[in-house]
């Protein structure tokens, strides 16, 4: 799939974008959105890949048309607590995001949906169908019980496609883990568009 793996990196960089543009508007400042890097493993490897004992913020959502999916965001606590130390000086100097408070929880998944929201537009280009995330869900607790949540419902099925977020402003880098659940029909949807558009560039 190295063709139709290009065609993914495309739509992690269009979604990039997206969102890029979407949380310099929401902070009033220039925040730089990156998806370096990009896999589809086995959905029965993810959660013997992860450190099960790791602390995370997570932010799903149901794919509610276009595909049958699910979309989740994952930030380490570390990470989440420097995110929310990022928009309280955007939006309030004088305040330290040194707790998850309920205004830091919301900015988690403020952002979340962002991201989700971006790469689910990204997706509906390639595909050309509208594909439409649900209101998303904010979970607190281990990595394991994360991902349990969403990969649990599709462990049948073969593959599962994880994307790292990256977002930088000048004075501090913040790292995510994107993942993208599909069923194997939604997944056999993704690389027949991948075909398509591969064939229409001959």
């Amino acid at each position: 799939m190295k063709d139709e793996m290009d065609i993914l990196r495309e739509v992690s960089s269009i979604s990039a974008g997206h969102g890029s543009i979407a949380l310099s508007e929401i902070l009033g400042k220039k925040i730089t959105m990156e998806m370096p890097a990009l896999d589809i493993v086995n959905s029965q490897e993810v959660l013997s890949r992860i450190a099960t004992d790791q602390i995370v913020i997570s932010v799903s959502s149901n794919i509610l048309s276009g595909l049958k999916g699910e979309i989740l965001f994952i930030m380490e606590e570390k990470s989440a607590f420097k995110l929310i130390d990022m928009c309280y000086r955007c939006t309030m100097p004088d305040k330290k995001g040194s707790v998850f408070t309920e205004m830091g929880f919301s900015i988690i998944k403020e952002i979340g949906n962002v991201i989700i929201s971006s790469y689910a537009g990204a997706l509906s280009m390639i595909l050309k169908t509208v594909v439409i995330p649900s209101i998303p869900t904010l979970v607190s607790g281990s990595i394991q019980q994360a991902l349990s949540l969403v990969v649990a419902p599709y462990q049948t099925e073969k593959h599962i496609l994880l994307a790292e977020a990256v977002f930088m402003e000048p004075e501090e880098r913040i790292t995510g883990t994107f993942y993208l659940v599909l069923d194997s029909v939604a997944m056999e949807r993704v690389k027949d568009a991948c075909k398509k558009i591969l064939e229409s560039l001959k």
